[in-house]
This record gives structure tokens, sequence and C-alpha cells, in this order.
């Protein structure tokens, strides 16, 4: 039994749902602890699950429709083909495309900060904003009238971009991460940045995130990860960040944007550091598409923009500059010789994971948009 309100009814509620999806036949993935998914008869029945919201999908319908019939002593509410989850709407095109986008999302931020009518900028974050002021920086007040930008409003702002960002825009983690540095004392120059953020998103809500959804029977996946680094990007620890994204056929999947655990003495080390966290990446999408028998190219490439970390990364121009990140080194090295990794050079101006790693000008913010399925 479940009680409603408690601490632990969250979990209670998931152990409960685990124990009965067991019993059914399913399995748990363990790459993903929120996917269940079940092999019967050579159908293939997948459920995603967030608190008690399920998402279901399958490669039978009827699969699907008998799935809710199983669910025996819970009260479900099955609400026909997917049209939302989770803040994000589902749309599908004549061209067998499946779209995802949070178009009312937006707008509803829009309206909760009096922005409905704001004009929209090209980019979420200019050139100018790499160097964010911090202890100097006029500090946003505690408390204020309705109007007044506080510490709560912009706490509040922040964590919808976070969620925007994590969901369909993966155009906007740079600008992100730089305004939510500070989240528990920030500044006026976080509060702008953040809003400029938001209208950019005002601008851009249109934006969809597009997967093709007609694959032919025996058809392979791409699977595809790009990796970026901006060495010693912090002025006060010049720590480098990781930037970049896996996709699958064409749309991402999964990307980050992070601050490196450690400081990098090189541009190569920033580099191949953020690339060897793309190739553990790239192994969970495999994990995960070897779990529910999906079959994708193989080797799977890792795509960067910098010759001396490709070479690393090739087992190429190893020398004792590089010992200190010899396990990452031997990481990557290992999977590129089983044949599951290959190394590949992506020119600079077609690299997507810049838009992770530093302030992307208007038109090659459009054409990277693309490459990677944003439209």
């Amino acid at each position: 039994m479940v009680l409603y309100g408690l601490k632990q009814s969250g979990r209670l509620w998931n152990q409960l749902l685990h124990k009965k999806l067991i019993e059914i036949g399913f399995e748990q993935s363990l790459t993903d602890m929120c996917v269940y998914f079940r092999w019967r008869d050579g159908i293939l029945l997948v459920v995603g699950v967030y608190v008690d919201d399920l998402l279901v999908t399958g490669t039978e319908q009827s699969a699907v429709d008998a799935f809710f019939g199983e669910l025996k002593g819970f009260s479900v509410k099955e609400l026909g083909q997917a049209s939302k989850f989770l803040g994000m709407r589902i749309t599908y095109d004549d061209a067998d495309r499946y779209n995802l986008d949070q178009e009312v999302l937006i707008q509803e931020m829009l309206k909760d900060h009096g922005m409905e009518h704001a004009h929209g900028v090209r980019t979420p974050i200019g050139p100018e904003w790499n160097e964010l002021r911090g202890a100097e920086c006029e500090k946003l007040p505690v408390t204020g009238g309705a109007e007044v930008a506080t510490v709560k409003r912009f706490q509040s702002l922040v964590g919808s971009l976070m969620w925007v960002s994590r969901c369909t825009c993966p155009d906007i983690a740079f600008a992100v991460r730089k305004a939510s540095r500070r989240t528990h004392d920030p500044t006026v120059d976080d509060w702008k940045l953040a809003k400029r953020v938001l209208r950019y998103l005002g601008g851009t809500k249109e934006l969809r995130l597009r997967m093709r959804g007609n694959k032919k029977a025996g058809e392979l996946l791409e699977v595809v990860a790009y990796s970026d680094a901006d060495f010693a990007a912090d002025k006060e620890d010049r720590k480098s960040v990781t930037g970049g994204l896996v996709t699958v056929d064409v749309m991402p999947v999964r990307w980050t944007c992070r601050k490196q655990g450690g400081v990098s003495l090189s541009t190569m080390e920033a580099e191949y550091t953020a690339a060897s966290v793309m190739a553990t990446e790239l192994l969970g999408v495999r994990e995960l598409l070897g779990e529910l028998r999906v079959k994708h190219e193989v080797p799977m490439a890792l795509r960067v923009d910098n010759q001396a970390a490709l070479k690393q990364l090739e087992g190429e121009g190893a020398s004792a500059k590089a010992k200190h990140i010899d396990v990452r080194i031997k990481f990557v090295g290992d999977y590129t010789k089983r044949g599951v990794l290959k190394p590949e050079y992506c020119e600079g101006e077609n690299m997507p994971a810049d838009l992770m790693t530093k302030a992307v000008e208007a038109p090659r913010m459009v054409a990277l948009r693309g490459i990677v399925g944003l439209h």
C-alpha cells in the first residue's frame, strides 16, 4: 500500500510498480532504471516510467493495447496515442517522423515572467557573457515585490530553463550552465542572462527535435557522438568545460555541458578528456539498444575537432606528456581496437558540440541546429 503525501510515497509506489512489472514478465534495463522491456513471441514492449506516468510503445499495437489490461489491481487511465509527456509535446508528421517540443511550456514561462511580448533574440548567449562577473557584481535581493527580480524568481526561471535544456533544447545548454553557476547567490548579470535565454526560446519555440520513424526491416541505426572542450574556460580555477552529444539517426538523445573534474594542462588534454566522457555516453546508448535488440552501425563514430586528440584516440602520437591521462587513453583505445568505436575528425565549423562549450553566432547557430535535427 502507498500512502500519498508522505516523504517515502514516491519510493514505495516505485517498488510496487516494479514488482508488478516483473511479475508480468518485464525486465528492468541495466542502463536506464526507468525503462522496462519485455520480449514475448517475438514482440517487443517497452515501458518508460516517471513516478506514476507511463509511456508505452512496442512493435505491435495489439501488445500495447493489451498491456493496460495486465495491470490488474491498479487504477490506470489510458490516454491513447502519446501527445505529451513530462511537459514535452509529441507529434507525428506525414513523413513518419516523431517530433518533440516544449512550445506550450515555453509560452507558460514567458507569461509567468511577464515576457509574452518580449522580442526574441537570435542566440541564447553572446560572447560578451563569457566573462560573467562574480563577487564584484550586484546581487539579487532575497525579498521584494511582485515585479522585483528576487533570488526565488531567478531560481524558478533557471529551474525551468534547465528542464527545457535537458529535454528538447540542447542549443541552450551552454547558456543555461552559465546562468546557473550561482543559483544560491545570483547576481543581476545572471538574471539578465537567464531572461535573454528565455527571449531566445520565445523566438524559437516552434523548433522541434525530429526522429525518423520509418526504418525498413534490417536497416541499421546510425549512432554518433560529437565531442568538444573549452580549454581553461573558468578564469577562477582554470578548469575546462566538456560538451558533447550523442545522436541516433541525427536526433540527439543525450547531451552534456559540464565542467571537468581536474585542470587540464593543454587543449589536447581537455579535448581528450571530453572525448572519453562522450565515449562512455556512446557506450551507454549502445548497451540500451542492445537490451532492446535494436541493431545499429558498427563501429560507432566518435567525432572530435582536434587533430592532436584524434591521434591519441587512434593510438598514434602517444607520448610521456599524456601519461597522466593514460587510463582515459587506454579506455577509448581498447574499444577502438575492438571495433566498437571509430574516432573521426570533424571540421570545427560543422561541430554541433560547440553549442555546449561556447557562444555561437546566429548564422552558425542555425546551421548547427540543423545538423542535429533541431528544425
